[in-house]
């Protein structure tokens, strides 16, 4: 009788221990892993892809007006591009490179207004309702004023604080539409770094351009990317932008500016540029699935030992 309940009690145990070995801990398996690469992209502020205007026959100008006026000052502006407009100023820039003309072809008007019905029609990331501070917003994880390339919109006004700088980080296009003006401090920079290039950069505001003057003329650029503001664009003095200012339509404004169209590649109008990812979020997406990675290894290889 002992016998027989002995077996019975071992086999009892040898069925139950399948049972047994299911209630070890869970661990986390790749369809785990998944849902928390997207929870963390979901929750790391990634900007909107933005597209590229086609600039269209504005895409050689430095300056595009309707009223072209320029300062008397020394050293004289100079224009690296084709400038047009449809009244001149009293006193020309000392250097314009391309060709000049008056009045502006209708061409470029229709391009221009193209340019920013494309620019406006987009998804953008929507910064805030009211005037936005770029030298102070952070952006997927970046410090602040270090901005990845992508579409970003703003119910008021966009400013760069005055001595402070702005970047522009990445490949890529971007494309800034503040709800007003776009108002740069006296010097202030916006600087383009890790490959992003001027020609993938455009400014669209609501409201008046005004970049704001410096101590000393800059051998490099003050600011950067093309405007396209009919509600005119206002250069202070020493101003330098690598860009082009296209205010079909309305006033353009130098004194003692350098205006240079960029010469860099750019992205195809038209084409969308990949959502960007700071440099520390892609190293959290790595550790976790890294991290899943040797979990599910180890989970396989316990099972082919069981």
């Amino acid at each position: 009788m002992y016998v027989y309940s002995d077996r019975i009690a071992r086999r009892r145990v040898a069925s139950d221990a399948p049972h047994c070995s299911r209630l070890r801990p869970s661990r986390l398996g790749p369809p785990a892993a998944v849902l928390l690469a997207v929870t963390i992209l979901a929750q790391s502020g990634v900007a909107a892809a933005a597209t590229a205007p086609n600039l269209g026959t504005t895409s050689t100008y430095g300056v595009v007006s309707s009223t072209y006026t320029n300062s008397n000052t020394s050293p004289q502006t100079i224009v690296r591009g084709d400038v047009c407009f449809s009244t001149g100023p009293t006193t020309p820039p000392l250097t314009i490179t391309g060709v000049t003309r008056s009045p502006c072809p209708p061409q470029t008007g229709l391009d221009q207004t193209a340019a920013v019905a494309s620019a406006t029609g987009q998804p953008c990331t929507f910064l805030g309702a009211g005037a936005i501070t770029l030298d102070a917003i952070s952006i997927a994880g970046n410090p602040p004023g270090t901005i990845p390339p992508g579409c970003y919109s703003s119910g008021g006004a966009m400013l760069i604080t005055a001595t402070t700088n702005v970047t522009l980080s990445g490949p890529g296009i971007y494309v800034f539409r503040p709800g007003g003006a776009l108002t740069t401090g006296d010097n202030s920079r916006v600087i383009l770094a890790s490959g992003a290039c001027a020609s993938d950069v455009y400014w669209v505001p609501v409201g008046a351009t005004t970049l704001g003057a410096n101590n000393a003329l800059s051998p490099t650029p003050t600011f950067s990317g093309n405007i396209l503001d009919a509600a005119g664009i206002t250069f202070g003095h020493f101003a330098n932008l690598t860009g082009r200012a296209l205010a079909f339509g309305g006033t353009v404004t130098t004194d003692a500016a350098t205006i240079t169209v960029p010469g860099c590649s750019s992205v195809n109008a038209g084409v969308s540029g990949a959502p960007a990812l700071s440099a520390r979020i892609l190293a959290m997406l790595a550790l976790f699935l890294a991290v899943a990675g040797i979990v599910t290894l180890g989970r396989a290889t316990r099972s082919r030992q069981d």
